[in-house]
């Protein structure tokens, strides 16, 4: 085992896009395993929207506290069981938990969460089975109030919560249409995703697109980025139609909102003619349905019918730049980072 524990951290907070400088890698000793904790030897560290926010003073209220400097960068991870002083536990088992950006930590061992490699890969529970995943899950079935028939708008269609939903809206007989960087994400949208259209942002008819794509307007826009694409599909929106808040991903590296006019008056107008009905999604409230959503999704996967893209990024030394690529559009699918050994790839 390692002597010393290397854990990604900030140097300073990032203002605007983060830069590689921002980051900062450090060596700290093992920690310590007291009764009852597992110390988990990290194989997957998560590289999620959420995690920028919380490096904002603007948004980390409402997810957690503010990342501080100095101390490892926030954010899930899957980890192998290397020492274990909890009776639930054994070496060798695998576990997930919100350890933050490094290669080795000690939980307590109550109220970890198993991962099943028989579900799908270890890397899938940091995505489409893990945090993520549930996120999609729970707002598409508690929150948007779906049925079949819905036509759904997903930004971000690509990312850990867009795919998952792509799937979860299919198999309940919904219109699934997906929005996302390119024309090849797009592509794999349709083909792999379970979205029946998918609109590439970056092409000069976008706006154009999204209306042929909902001739019938927006039943449910599950919001993920935010900015310009939110506006166009509030334009859509069909009257009593829902909205789910799940992220603002295009404004995580503004520290104040954007100078502009205030158009306060405009959303609401629009909610108030539509009767829109808005909810804010925060995972943490639904952490009782990990099974249920497993058990759907791991389904899903296995019949074939949900193709959920990873991107791995080697070594922890790389994660800041996995992060930058990540908002800034460049990976394709869930973004993780490889930080040692998968005993389960032989």
């Amino acid at each position: 085992m390692n002597a010393k524990n290397r854990h990604m951290t900030l140097r300073r907070y990032p203002e605007g896009m983060p830069q590689e400088d921002d980051f900062a890698l450090l060596e700290a000793p093992m920690p310590e395993v007291m009764d009852g904790a597992v110390l988990g030897r990290a194989m997957y560290l998560t590289v999620d929207p959420y995690i920028r926010a919380r490096m904002s003073a603007r948004f980390a209220e409402g997810y957690a506290d503010r990342t501080a400097l100095g101390e490892p960068i926030g954010g899930e991870a899957v980890y192998e069981v290397v020492q274990s002083r909890h009776r639930g536990f054994k070496e060798g088992d695998l576990f997930a938990a919100f350890g933050g950006w490094q290669e080795f930590c000690a939980l307590p061992g109550e109220g970890l969460r198993r991962v099943d490699p028989a579900l799908g890969a270890p890397a899938h529970h940091l995505g489409a089975l893990g945090m993520p995943g549930l996120t999609a899950y729970a707002g598409l079935t508690r929150l948007a109030d779906a049925k079949p028939g819905d036509a759904i708008f997903v930004s971000a269609a690509l990312g850990g919560v867009g795919s998952v939903a792509g799937a979860i809206g299919r198999d309940m007989g919904c219109r699934m249409i997906g929005v996302s960087s390119s024309a090849e994400k797009c592509r794999y949208a349709v083909d792999s995703l379970g979205y029946h259209v998918c609109i590439d942002r970056t092409a000069p008819d976008f706006a154009t697109q999204v209306s042929a794509a909902c001739p019938h307007k927006i039943d449910v826009n599950f919001e993920n980025v935010g900015g310009d694409i939110f506006w166009l599909a509030l334009s859509h929106m069909k009257a009593q139609g829902r909205v789910v808040v799940c992220g603002l991903v295009s404004g995580y590296n503004d520290d104040a909102p954007p100078p502009g006019p205030d158009l306060t008056g405009v959303l609401l107008r629009e909610i108030a003619l539509k009767r829109l009905v808005v909810k804010g999604l925060m995972v943490a409230d639904f952490w009782s349905l990990y099974p249920e959503f497993q058990a759907k999704v791991g389904a899903l996967i296995r019949s074939g019918a949900f193709a959920p893209k990873v991107h791995v990024v080697e070594g922890i030394e790389n994660a800041g730049r996995a992060m930058i690529d990540m908002l800034s559009g460049r990976s394709f699918g869930k973004t993780v980072v490889r930080v040692g050994r998968d005993p389960t790839l032989g």
